[in-house]
Order: structure tokens, then C-alpha cells, then sequence
């Protein structure tokens, strides 16, 4: 997922709420904290997101499906029939 998604940008934006109040309307802390911690929300929100959209939406080629090996008795797994080799006509 990339750091710049709208839902990381949108988590990153409501956990550091309070200080871009402070810093862009109250104006009570400086610009350069305020920008600080929106980065550091920024980067721990991809990494949630990211980690959660991997557990929670796995990609369909990544995940193994096991499959039944065929049954050695059976036609179809050595070419020949059960009953022994096929004799010539």
C-alpha cells in the first residue's frame, strides 16, 4: 500500500488532529512540530494499514491452496489402467 493512499493520509490527519489544531488555528505550537508529528502519524498509519490490509485482504496469488495428490491405483496417474499394461492390438 502506498504511504500516499487516501486512507493512510486520512488516519494520519485524525491521529494528529490535536496538533495541527495547535499548530494551523490555534497557532499556540510551532509549524515545524506540528509538520513533525504529522509525518510520524503519517508513517505509523502506512504501516498499520498495510499491515492490517495484508492480514485482513490477502492477495488471491499469494495465498497456497493444497491440492489432493492423485491416487497411484487410479487411471490417469501413471497413464496406465489399474489392471496392468495395455497389450498392443
Amino acid at each position: 500500500m502506498s504511504p500516499l493512499s487516501t486512507s493512510v493520509l486520512a488516519a494520519a490527519t485524525v491521529v494528529s488532529s490535536p496538533a495541527l489544531w495547535l499548530g494551523l488555528v490555534d497557532r499556540t505550537l510551532p509549524l515545524d512540530v506540528t509538520l513533525t508529528r504529522y509525518l510520524i502519524a503519517l508513517v505509523l498509519c502506512w504501516a498499520a494499514v498495510s499491515l492490517v490490509a495484508t492480514w485482513a485482504f490477502p492477495d488471491p496469488r499469494s495465498v497456497r491452496v493444497e491440492t489432493k495428490d492423485p491416487d497411484p491405483r487410479s487411471e490417469g496417474f501413471s497413464g496406465e489402467p489399474v489392471s496392468g499394461p495395455v497389450e498392443p492390438q
